[in-house]
């Protein structure tokens, strides 16, 4: 931790413009930082240019430096999202890198994390209250992908100056974060008209009646995380969050706005790096829908023109750029010289098609989400995902698509894989609980594509979806029916944090390996399904 001390004691430089330039996607380039041009110091960070830090939150704050090492090469794997066609990226197989940890690590406590912290009291101390207000509903966005990616992480004691900075257990983090979102919603609820940050603010232009919903939408996704760990405060939280209100429209969908100077963060990638695949899992999904965001997500085949995907796990020969041109790309929304892409695609955080899945999953459970059924929030689920991504797509088309009685399909591939499972789009009510879970979680799967970090964090609480086995793994914990469950801590911490590292693990419960399990992801493993082999 000294070097997150190092940086907060010295001038720290924040974004004026937010430049960013091309992001160096290959992993021999990862030291090449984006540096913004026009910077400012800490010390001139005030009431009047606190905006500016904001904003490098936020964008920052979702990984935008290292997006490579952090998501792509971790949770967009661990979703079945994507597979990567380098032989040598060993995550593929599970095994852990310490260097890329390291990497994103670090940026996160030296970057986001001090603009964040900064924010916060800065306009505690000028009297800023929905300003700060604001300000702390984004310190839960940041640091639950922190924590869903390692258990228990630094938190309440970031800042301190201290030569040992101490680790907060997930649970206190999480019951923290719903103090937090109580404090922010009380500011909102009293300045429903009222405005902060104006247009540093790139996800609301600073509206207060806007962050109030985003909020209930991010209290409702952090209670549902809580289910198989602590089921009355689950139910208690998300009835809460319905109660205040959440997101219903697309047009009211959180995502950090891309820009000239702040381009979609998958953009930011494939501007350089061709080195991921689409998944076989979405594939046989979305093929045997027939489903119409196939060419939304992903591009056919630069040879024979199909859309086809790779299994994870695959052995270094299999991998490669031979398999490059006879394999899928992300689709072409994403792909493109920035800021170009960036023009067009905000980084999305939370959407209406995901708030409606939690709230069917909620139903299922017999909490009240308000008035509908599990069903019903369901079918609302899948009409949100397509009418935000597919565009011209008609209400005949949805209905349709809804009653879809098909099922994902084999794929004729090296490995004959067979259907990832057995699940019509079409709501059984009277199926099983877990029956209609997988039908739920499935669809939000198909929704929240590519956010790999909600993607890996709900296969890991639910089991769904089943996903393909991996071909192979490398990891003596993991066998290839298993889902990593975390990544490992950054090897940096270790050495420089080490007191608070050990006593970490103590709060982690298990060994700082992939396999040991985060505190809300206490679903009996009995009750997960097989991934399909």
């Amino acid at each position: 931790m000294k070097e997150i001390l190092k940086h907060y004691k010295s001038p720290v430089m924040v974004a004026l413009l937010l430049f960013i330039s091309a992001f160096i996607g290959c992993t021999d380039k990862f030291d090449e930082l984006n540096t913004p041009e026009n910077q400012l110091p800490e010390e001139e960070i005030n009431s009047a240019t606190v905006g500016q830090a904001f904003g490098y939150a936020q964008y920052y704050g979702l990984g935008a430096t290292y997006v490579q090492v952090q998501e792509n090469l971790h949770a967009h794997l661990f979703a079945q999202y994507f597979t990567t066609n380098v032989a040598t990226f060993s995550t593929e197989r599970y095994v852990p890198n310490g260097t890329w940890v390291d990497l994103f690590w670090k940026e996160f406590y030296t970057k986001p994390a001090l603009m964040q912290f900064t924010t916060e009291q800065v306009t505690k101390a000028n009297n800023m209250v929905l300003a700060n207000a604001i300000a702390k509903v984004w310190r839960v966005v940041i640091y639950h992908r922190m924590t869903d990616y390692f258990g228990p992480v630094i938190y309440s004691k970031f800042g301190n100056q201290q030569t040992s900075v101490a680790f907060d257990s997930q649970k206190d983090i999480y019951y923290d974060f719903f103090k937090t979102l109580d404090e922010a919603v009380e500011v909102f609820k009293q300045n429903p008209s009222g405005n902060a940050f104006g247009t540093y603010d790139q996800v609301y232009a600073g509206s207060a009646a806007k962050w109030l919903k985003f909020a209930g939408s991010l209290r409702l996704r952090l209670a549902m995380r809580l289910a198989y760990a602590d089921g009355p405060k689950a139910k208690a939280e998300a009835e809460k969050a319905i109660a205040d209100g959440v997101i219903l429209t697309n047009a009211e969908n959180a995502g950090v706005l891309s820009t000239l100077n702040s381009t979609n963060i998958l953009s930011r990638i494939t501007y350089l790096v061709n080195d991921f695949r689409a998944n076989s899992s979405m594939l046989s999904v979305l093929k045997g829908y027939n489903d119409p965001r196939l060419s939304i997500y992903y591009s056919p085949a630069a040879t024979g023109g199909q859309y086809a995907g790779l299994r994870n796990g695959l052995a270094a020969a299999d991998r490669g750029a031979v398999v490059a041109p006879t394999t899928s790309f992300v689709g072409p929304q994403w792909i493109g010289n920035p800021p170009r892409p960036g023009t067009v695609n905000p980084t999305l955080v939370l959407t209406a098609s995901e708030v409606a899945f939690l709230r069917a999953e909620g139903a299922l459970r017999n909490w009240n989400m308000g008035t509908g059924t599990a069903q019903s929030f369901y079918n609302s689920g899948i009409s949100l995902s397509l009418t935000q991504n597919v565009a011209g797509i008609t209400n005949t088309q949805i209905t349709a698509y809804q009653n879809t009685l098909t099922t994902p399909v084999p794929l004729a591939d090296k490995w004959n894989s067979p259907a990832m499972s057995n699940i019509p789009v079409l709501y059984n009510p009277a199926g099983s609980f877990e029956q209609q879970l997988e039908q739920i979680i499935t669809q939000k799967w198909l929704a929240i594509y590519p956010d790999g970090y909600e993607a890996w964090a709900e296969r890991r609480r639910t089991g769904y979806p089943r996903g393909y086995a991996l071909i192979g793994s490398d990891n003596p914990d993991l066998s290839a029916t298993d889902l990593a469950r975390r990544v490992i801590y950054a090897p940096s911490e270790v050495t420089t944090n080490r007191d608070a590292y050990q006593a970490a693990l103590g709060l982690l419960g298990g060994a700082d390996n992939m396999k040991t399990r985060v505190w809300w992801d206490q679903k009996p493993l009995s009750a997960y399904p097989t991934p399909t082999n």
